[in-house]
């Protein structure tokens, strides 16, 4: 609990189009246009709430699993000098080398190329195709990486490779693996161990 408490500066945003609970039309503006309108979302409420006073530039930080692992990872990619560090779960960092692994193709299409991609995605993508997904996939910011190594839906490969990158460039990464989790890496030692590495990790940084 003292972990939380020295923490609690830490302001944590998830205000973008594409979220449920504000209808049919801001649900499907998402698709298509990821890592673009999401990140600028993102980046207007962070700077609100800094215009604001509620938010401490130095003390910024991101945080995302999944989908918004994909989202935090376009953040510290596009505006590296906004986060302090970031710290991302089983992320989806490079939608082009999923293509033949995920358990989830469709996704690949309908994400980069909107809902029209539900009706043409096929397990042979062509080269249009995959140009058009490395393209939409996400570099100085210290990032923390927890990763499933059983993890079918976006396999651990991704993050690993994202991560290897960040080290080639000198950033400060960390890898956590746990060795028996799947996508949600929620059995209960997994759990506490996310929970106390992402406290400490946002800590070192929020100074």
């Amino acid at each position: 609990m003292k972990l939380l408490r020295e923490v609690n500066s830490i302001i944590i945003l998830l205000v973008q189009g594409g979220s449920l609970g504000f209808g049919e039309e801001a649900l499907q503006s998402l698709p298509g246009n990821v890592g673009s309108q999401d990140v600028n979302d993102v980046l207007t409420a962070i700077d609100h709430v800094i215009d604001m006073g509620l938010a401490s530039p130095s003390k910024l930080t991101v945080l995302g699993g999944s989908h918004s692992g994909f989202l935090t990872t376009k953040l510290i990619g596009q505006a590296p000098d906004k986060f302090v560090a970031a710290a991302v779960g089983n992320p989806v960092c490079n939608i082009a080398l999923m293509v033949d692994t995920i358990d989830f193709l469709d996704w690949c299409y309908v994400k980069s190329y909107g809902n029209k991609g539900k009706n043409s995605f096929t397990e042979s993508p062509s080269s249009d195709d995959l140009t058009l997904f490395y393209s939409k996939s996400p570099m100085k910011t210290p990032t923390l990486f927890l990763l499933g190594a059983q993890d079918r839906h976006v396999p651990v490969f991704n993050g690993l490779q994202y991560a290897r990158a960040l080290k080639e460039r000198g950033v400060e990464t960390k890898v956590i693996v746990f060795p028996k989790d799947v996508h949600g890496i929620d059995s209960p030692q997994s759990d506490f161990e996310t929970s106390l590495n992402i406290g400490l990790w946002l800590k070192k940084y929020c100074k």
